[in-house]
């Protein structure tokens, strides 16, 4: 028979971490020193976890299905949990996309069975396998603001915060009419909350799977859009290049396709 190692990850919430530790102290796991974890465990019979700053818990070797398994029967949602985050803030190109996550409990584990991931820190072909399995499992809520209505609302709210405060309201409002009990979290922008007892407020909130499913739905829009018009992605000097192409053409049609069409 192989004795080849398997491996599988899962996004583990922080605050089951302790619980985990404990669960794999009593199963015979020890802690151990490995670069760039938060806290590594084996059994001495070649299983292995890690457990990363993102949130990711990898399990490896012949055990490692069975341990996730065990790990996810440990954890459980006893209420509809809400995630929101957006895309498009830093890009030349692509509209300003925000969505919010609705997690159901009967459907937790299968989510974390899917290691969702801050979007930043996920290749793009990976981002879109994941978000379309996740569409299956959560419901999004989603403003996706084309440059040309972000340039209009720019006028009435001069400041990218204070347009994130308005669409970031609007879909709380939404979801909130649906899921009156949800307990929602926004990933920060700024330093106050500006949603009151509605929404907790948090910095690098992606580390909380519905959040991490949030970031990776409005990147996937994001994504997506900029497709239909086959613009380039970033702010790199090739994409500021192509812009600066399209303002100098004679025939302004790609120009306003980029920055101003729906």
């Amino acid at each position: 028979m192989s004795s080849s190692k398997a491996q599988v990850s899962l996004k583990l919430p922080k605050e089951y971490w302790d619980l985990v530790v404990s669960f794999l102290l009593s199963k015979g796991f020890c802690k151990r020193d490995v670069a760039n974890t938060i806290l590594s465990m084996t059994d001495g019979k070649n299983n292995f976890v890690n457990f990363y700053a993102s949130g990711i818990l990898l399990i490896q070797g012949k055990e490692a299905e069975r341990l996730k398994e065990e790990i996810l029967g440990l954890i459980k949602l006893e209420h509809v949990v809400v995630g929101c985050d957006e895309a498009g803030k830093g890009d030349v190109f692509g509209p300003l996309v925000l969505c919010c996550c609705i997690l159901r409990p009967e459907n937790f584990e299968k989510v974390l069975s899917l290691s969702p991931k801050d979007s930043k820190k996920i290749k793009d072909e990976e981002l879109l396998r994941k978000v379309q399995a996740l569409e299956n499992l959560v419901e999004f809520r989603c403003i996706l603001l084309s440059p040309k209505e972000l340039n209009q609302i720019y006028r009435e709210k001069p400041n990218l915060n204070r347009i994130l405060d308005w669409g970031y309201s609007e879909l709380i409002k939404e979801v909130l009419k649906k899921y009156p009990q949800a307990k929602i979290t926004v990933d920060a922008y700024s330093h106050r909350n500006p949603f009151g007892s509605l929404a907790s407020f948090e910095h690098k909130a992606e580390e909380k799977v519905e959040v991490a499913c949030a970031s990776m739905k409005a990147r996937y829009e994001f994504l997506n859009w900029l497709k239909t018009y086959d613009l380039p992605k970033g702010a790199s000097s090739e994409v500021m290049q192509r812009a600066r192409r399209m303002l100098n053409q004679k025939n302004y049609e790609d120009f306003v396709k980029a920055f101003f069409l729906k």
